[in-house]
């Protein structure tokens, strides 16, 4: 059998003229024949009586052509049922003695039929289902993409919010320390202008003393020591210290990820997969779903 190849096409040969490319089969001869070929071939003593099929004829009829692999002579014409292989007559004999056979055309035709059957399971139910069970999943990917967006959006929104709290008691943590400040400062600020107000008096009492020791002594200089009473300034005086406790932050991490809500859980329900189970032929929806559970 010869193959001949071009640019535009591969075809089979014919394997009289080389040339053309095959139509027929002789299953008497075993060879394949364009149009001109077999013509002739029809047209010869030696070969008018030869059987030829066309090529794309009844599959059934290549049943025919089929040769024993180990007895090339010989045709397959019987099926071991026990082997599960097709054999010729010297097979039988040799290695298949009393096994169950049967007719190759036969097992052919039994064999095309369950094909047939197989090939209408899968066009007309196995491949709708499943191609509906991938509908179903892309259904529920996208059902479960808007869950989880939204999921995000309440999380986003809850975690603004602490923030923005968080922020609230910053800024009156804050204010709170701008208000001892200036309780302190105000207090300090008094008790300057009372020191303040007594270096006055002193310095108003100082040149007064120097006024009345310059002058004239008269009877009331004997008053001026006892006038000039100092004892109200000699006396403790108040001496208060300000001073602000440092900020010391709170450990407040684990607890706001112990507090800060549950987290979302990805739940299935339904049946399991069905990839280590039999599908089932019948019609049916696919019952797993997934769902994100949120506080």
């Amino acid at each position: 059998m010869a193959k001949k190849s071009t640019a535009a096409q591969h075809f089979l040969e014919c394997d009289n003229c080389e040339e053309h490319p095959a139509k027929f089969l002789c299953k008497t001869c075993s060879g394949h024949l364009c149009e001109n070929c077999k013509t002739e071939h029809e047209k010869k003593k030696m070969t008018r009586s030869h059987e030829i099929v066309s090529l794309i004829s009844n599959n059934e009829n290549m049943v025919d052509l089929l040769y024993c692999k180990d007895h090339t002579k010989k045709k397959l014409e019987c099926y071991c049922n026990r082997c599960k292989e097709p054999v010729c007559t010297d097979c039988i004999i040799q290695s298949h003695n009393g096994h169950s056979v049967e007719s190759l055309s036969t097992v052919y035709k039994r064999t095309t039929d369950q094909a047939r059957e197989q090939k209408e399971k899968i066009d007309n139910i196995l491949l709708p289902k499943y191609r509906e069970l991938v509908s179903n999943e892309t259904a529920k990917e996208s059902a479960l993409k808007r869950r989880a967006e939204e999921i995000k959006k309440k999380i986003e929104a809850h975690t603004e919010s602490l923030v923005e709290m968080i922020i609230t008691i910053g800024t009156q943590t804050v204010e709170d320390l701008s208000k001892k400040e200036k309780d302190g400062l105000r207090e300090i600020e008094q008790t300057k202008n009372n020191f303040k107000k007594q270096i006055d008096e002193l310095q108003l009492m100082s040149r007064t003393i120097s006024t009345d020791i310059e002058a004239k002594p008269g009877v009331s200089f004997f008053k001026l020591v006892e006038k000039n009473n100092l004892d109200r300034f000699e006396r403790t005086l108040p001496n208060t210290d300000y001073s602000l406790t440092d900020f010391q932050p709170g450990d407040i991490k684990l607890a706001i990820q112990d507090n800060f809500g549950t987290r979302p859980i990805l739940q299935r329900s339904g049946n399991m997969s069905s990839t280590d189970k039999e599908v089932k032929v019948k019609p049916a929806r696919t019952n797993r779903t997934f769902t994100i559970e949120s506080s």
